[in-house]
């Protein structure tokens, strides 16, 4: 048979590597990539029939079950509770049109390997057409490009090295899940196969290499012919694909749940957990994001149960949100989903099974267990080494020209550039529209980048004064018109340098005096300019707002808090729409900027995060140096970026008027990163333990065991006379200090 060449090179690549086997942790991807384009509709058409969008335009996003899944695993597995995390490698085909590029951006943004892929010269990339009707429920046609252009017995060398699971899907043409199947089965890898796709007839000689046959239940029912309405016909259905070879059959039923069906006729239900929002937007990728979030499960070792709370979770949250890849979740989304529905979180649950000595990660070295501390267990602990990149306000680098050296260039923007390229720690720079873009030419700016060793990290709004009575407020179309223009072309100059976003913020979208402005027509018209901005930006451009409280161009602001900031973005109800919060604003604006943070990053809003500091006098905002005037607040905050799993750059947005800017810079990164190994010792002794407990004795002892050099767990549990640690069991030691106290009185 064809594929068996393939087969011995994968093969003889994983024995080659068997060395490693023990320790592999990674999700093997192999699929399809597609740009889907999407059409909101009121109904399907009949039989030759035309009707009109429900939506003026379309909207664009990653898809191809594939990239969809792979996208999924990668974003679960990287709030996972194992170190290191596991780690999730696609292989793909991309086409030789513009969505290539784009493809490759967002896949890899979304931290998933593609060094695997090819480029097909001869083949566009993929596509799928998706009519999407009002309940959620879409109806795609999928145009194969460059997918179709796998070649029969092809090299693919090191496919499955340290690959703990392999997730297959049928939009590639056969032979290359048969090559891939066969050479996993051999040794020892598992195989997930996904039914949809293509439709077909699965070779026989398939069934035997899978470890787990995903159908819906349509697909159950079109596999075995065999009517699958109640569980007891879909359990017997699924034993006839097991009495053909395959091991386990995973059955997903739409609001019904899921079954796992195992050769020896057990079954495992999963209640559907609840939709949050309490609606179905779009299912494209549901089964895509429970399909990924099950295997994420698998290689953490969870029990089956708890991957299938898992897939669940994910496949809850993705028919939640509008798109493929835009609708998967982060971790941190489906950990918090799964507080709310059922009680434990995965991380308890994993602790739970280690203790009873249960099921280890897949193909992995076994994990020390965390131990259970009077009641309370720790969440996932973040990475011991800061994951983010920086940038800082280029603006910045107009300052203290006294002390800028010969070889910093000019008083401009390419200057600028040339000048923030020395901060020690700096990658990235982000820029405004469109006032560093006048007078240069796009090739100009990115040679000044690649020269300074930088690339763009975000492009940001800047509207002219003609915008003076509003943006995207202003009561006149005309000018709303206008500056939602102004903010497309900003988005175009965002594509053109490789940068993924677009962050707006407006000082003039606001009023001074009481009676000035019709609140509801200004709300409506800024949601309105939002929409209209995140359909018309090129695929892969993120749009978030900046907002700000007040500001000496209008004293009250139309969104005015993170609340109201969270509700616009609800309105606009746009996947490709989020926030960039500002911590000088949040102080500004009288709020704690770490709970902005967990219920933006809670939201799956936080796309953006600028980091200063204010001593916030007479509504005044400082852009001083991060951490230098709230630091608990600033050490808050970089915890609960690492509880949400924040997965954007760090942007300092900092005014150092009297001080080296190049220094400033430097101190911000060195304080950033600092905070972040502090964050994650507390993290590690169990801080988030007195939140639970709603402790503030325990949080405050924590902070002063760290700052004299003690170990927070035993400088918080002195004394006590149970096995405590600074978590949420410190309550319990100081019941029983209280009651040891009692008893002395009463002696």
């Amino acid at each position: 048979m064809c594929w068996l060449a393939l087969t011995a090179q994968l093969v003889a690549s994983s024995d080659n590597n068997s060395s490693s086997s023990s320790a592999a942790r990674t999700i093997l991807v192999v699929g399809s990539v597609n740009m889907d384009i999407i059409v909101h509709v009121h109904r399907l058409p009949g039989p030759g029939e035309t009707t009109i969008a429900a939506s003026p335009s379309a909207a664009t996003a990653v898809g191809g079950k594939g990239a969809n899944q792979a996208v999924a695993a990668a974003r679960l597995a990287r709030g996972s509770p194992l170190t290191p995390q596991p780690h999730t490698r696609f292989v793909c085909k991309f086409g030789n049109d513009s969505h290539a590029a784009t493809l490759q951006r967002e896949l890899a943004a979304a931290g998933v390997d593609i060094s695997g892929c090819d480029v097909l010269p001869l083949l566009p990339s993929g596509q799928g057409l998706v009519l999407l009707e009002p309940d959620g429920t879409a109806s795609s046609v999928v145009l194969g490009g460059a997918n179709s252009g796998w070649r029969e017995g092809e090299p693919v060398s090191q496919l499955l090295h340290g690959a703990a699971v392999v997730l297959l899907q049928r939009e590639v043409p056969e032979h290359v899940n048969m090559a891939v199947a066969a050479a996993a089965a051999a040794v020892g890898v598992l195989v997930i196969q996904d039914v949809g796709g293509e439709e077909r007839l699965l070779p026989a000689a398939l069934l035997p290499l899978l470890s787990y046959l995903a159908p819906n239940q349509p697909e159950l029912q079109a596999l075995t012919g065999m009517p699958t309405d109640t569980q007891e016909q879909v359990v017997a259905a699924a034993m006839s694909l097991i009495k053909r070879g395959v091991s386990n059959v995973l059955v997903t039923l739409a609001e019904r749940g899921a079954l796992l069906v195992a050769a020896d006729g057990s079954v495992t239900r999963q209640e559907a957990l609840p939709v949050p929002g309490g609606a179905v937007v779009d299912a494209t990728a549901a089964g895509d994001a429970f399909r990924a979030g099950f295997a994420v499960g698998l290689v953490e070792g969870q029990p089956l149960q708890a991957c299938l709370r898992l897939a669940a979770a994910a496949g809850a949250l993705a028919v939640s949100r509008l798109g493929a890849v835009p609708s998967l979740p982060s971790r941190a989304e489906v950990e918090a989903l799964l507080a709310l529905h059922g009680g434990s979180t995965l991380q308890q649950q994993q602790q739970q099974q280690g203790e009873a000595g249960e099921q280890q990660p897949v193909t992995a070295a076994a994990e020390p267990s965390t131990r259970k501390q009077c009641g309370h267990t720790r969440a996932a602990l973040p990475p011991a080494t800061c994951p983010y990149k920086f940038a800082s306000r280029l603006n910045s680098m107009r300052a203290r020209r006294d002390l800028a050296a010969a070889a910093d260039g000019g008083d401009d923007v390419l200057g600028w550039i040339q000048r923030q390229g020395r901060v020690r720690g700096l990658s990235l720079v982000d820029l405004n529209y469109p006032q560093h873009s006048e007078g240069l030419t796009t090739e100009q700016v990115l040679q000044a980048l690649q020269e300074a060793g930088l690339q763009a990290g975000a492009v940001c709004i800047r509207f002219p004064a003609e915008f003076r009575l509003g943006a995207f407020s202003n009561p006149a179309a005309g000018l709303r018109q206008a500056a939602v223009e102004l903010a497309v072309a900003g988005c175009g100059w965002a594509a053109r340098l490789g940068a993924p976003e677009l962050i707006v913020w407006s000082p003039y979208d606001g009023y001074d005096y009481h009676f000035q402005v019709d609140y509801l027509a200004a709300w409506q018209h800024t949601v309105e300019a939002f929409q209209a901005l995140a359909d018309a930006c090129p695929p892969g451009i993120r749009v978030s707002l900046e907002f700000k409280p007040t500001d000496a161009s209008s004293r009250f602001a139309i969104v005015p808090s993170t609340g109201a900031a969270l509700l616009l973005a609800q309105q606009v109800s746009r996947p490709n729409f989020g926030l960039t919060l500002d911590m000088g604003h949040l102080l500004l604006a009288g709020e704690n900027p770490a709970q902005s943070v967990a219920m933006v990053g809670a939201a799956g809003k936080l796309f953006g995060l600028q980091l200063n500091d204010a001593h916030v006098r007479l509504g005044a905002e400082d852009g001083l140096a991060f951490g230098s005037v709230t630091p608990v607040a600033a050490l808050e905050v970089v915890r609960w970026m690492q509880r949400s799993g924040y997965n954007g750059h760090v942007y300092f947005d900092t005014f150092p008027l009297n001080e080296d800017p190049v220094r400033e810079a430097e101190y911000n990164v060195r304080r950033f990163k600092a905070l972040w190994s502090k964050a994650a010792r507390l993290a590690a002794s169990g801080l988030d333990g007195f939140a639970a407990a709603h402790d503030g004795m325990g949080v405050l002892e924590a902070l002063e065991a760290l700052e004299v050099g003690e170990e927070p767990s035993q400088a918080t549990t002195a004394g006590c006379g149970c096995e405590c640690s600074a978590d949420g069991g410190h309550g319990e030691c100081k019941q029983q200090q209280q009651q040891q106290q009692q008893q002395q009185q009463q002696q």
